[in-house]
């Protein structure tokens, strides 16, 4: 290096190690400061926590996301109010607004059309605005579900799981669950309600053999083979529990209990996983999840476990664990809900009897060699 530069480089040096390093890991940190450590901003959760009640259901749900620290982020464009008219014209909302801030109906308007499929009503600057909204929902409605979850609600917990699915598959309050399947609309739905064979469910759809499935006559070779392929590629799950005490025949007031459920895609073989959803409407890929609720029976329905399972394989184990706190008849319900399709969820009833300490005697198994230890002498010895 030439003398001249060396002074240069050394200037340049410090600048960078004094001013440009420090600054960079500054704005790091502002920027991710308002963050979570899930990712949402914390502004939301702590909106979140404090309008989500036990009485939130799904109708409640598009004007909340609209109104997370996120999506009132979004900036407002002086041709919004002409575009929204139109749209917000053709929306059917379900309840009346909370919140009157310009860019959280904004918002509202976007996600319900978008749940009401009037995606060709919107311009192109409104699409992408609502593309934003659903990359942010996912983590969003994640934390709502977890807040539901904390405050064992289980109604409430489940309604956001059915917001999720419904901003996944694009799906209003009152939709039909067959507009999921791929090129059915309103016309094939009144020919799949109508006469022999008429069905209005996914799971009912999807078990028919295919020659007794309504609504594919007007459709092309292509299109059947598109539903066929959906009707494959959707989880057919089949969903098992049994209620235990490890190592125990009988189930005793304090002992911890533990609930074990498999979940078994039937549509796939050995060795086989799942693909992303199918979800045209959403922007990004989705692969399923399931969450696992251990609940009371009615009428309390407190959450009493839960478990969010991400494997995509084809046989699926949680194990739920509580503690056995009275003795008697216990009713409780396993719920298995997918946060992807509308209309596949699985329930099973558990039923068990707990008995008291005196009526049960339980021999303690002390091992050999732990005997043997007791007789070694100690340190004090």
């Amino acid at each position: 290096l030439e003398k001249e530069n060396h002074l240069m480089i050394l200037c340049l040096f410090f600048f960078l190690l004094l001013f440009v390093v420090p600054m960079a890991f500054i704005c790091y940190y502002q920027r991710t400061k308002n963050y979570a450590a899930n990712g949402v901003m914390i502004e939301t959760l702590q909106f979140m926590g404090y309008y989500i009640n036990e009485a939130t259901r799904l109708k409640n749900c598009p004007e909340l996301l609209a109104a997370s620290a996120e999506s009132r982020g979004m900036a407002l464009r002086p041709s919004d109010n002409e575009e929204l008219k139109t749209l917000g014209a053709q929306v059917t909302e379900h309840k009346k607004r909370q919140f009157k801030l310009p860019i959280i109906i904004k918002n509202d308007i976007i996600l319900l059309a978008h749940m009401q499929r009037l995606h060709h009503l919107m311009s192109p600057s409104l699409r992408e605005d609502l593309d934003e909204i659903l990359r942010h929902s996912l983590k969003i409605s994640q934390a709502m579900i977890e807040i539901a979850c904390m405050r064992e609600w289980f109604f409430t917990a489940q309604a956001m799981i059915e917001f999720r699915r419904s901003l996944i598959q694009a799906l209003d309050v009152k939709s039909s669950q067959l507009l999921q399947i791929p090129h059915f609309n309103d016309e094939i739905l009144k020919h799949c309600l109508k006469g022999k064979n008429a069905t209005s469910t996914l799971a009912d759809y999807l078990q028919k053999d295919p020659e007794q499935r309504k609504g594919l006559s007007s459709m092309t070779a292509d299109q059947i083979a598109d539903v066929e392929a959906f009707a494959s590629h959707c989880s057919n799950m089949e969903c098992k529990a049994i209620t235990e005490v490890e190592d125990e025949k009988e189930i005793v007031v304090g002992d911890i209990a533990t609930v074990t459920v498999q979940l078994l895609r039937k549509n796939l073989h050995e060795g086989e996983a799942m693909g992303p959803v199918h979800a045209p409407l959403f922007p990004e890929p989705k692969f399923e999840e399931w969450w696992i609720f251990l609940v009371e029976g009615a009428p309390n329905t407190r959450i009493i476990a839960f478990e969010r399972i991400r494997d995509t394989e084809r046989l699926i184990e949680a194990k739920l664990r509580f503690q056995i706190s009275r003795p008697g008849k216990h009713s409780l319900t396993v719920h298995a809900l997918c946060d992807s399709y509308v209309g596949i969820d699985k329930k099973v009833d558990l039923n068990f009897n707990v008995s008291t300490e005196d009526e049960v005697k339980r021999e303690i198994f002390v091992h050999p060699e732990d005997e043997e230890l007791d007789l070694q002498p100690t340190l004090f010895q």
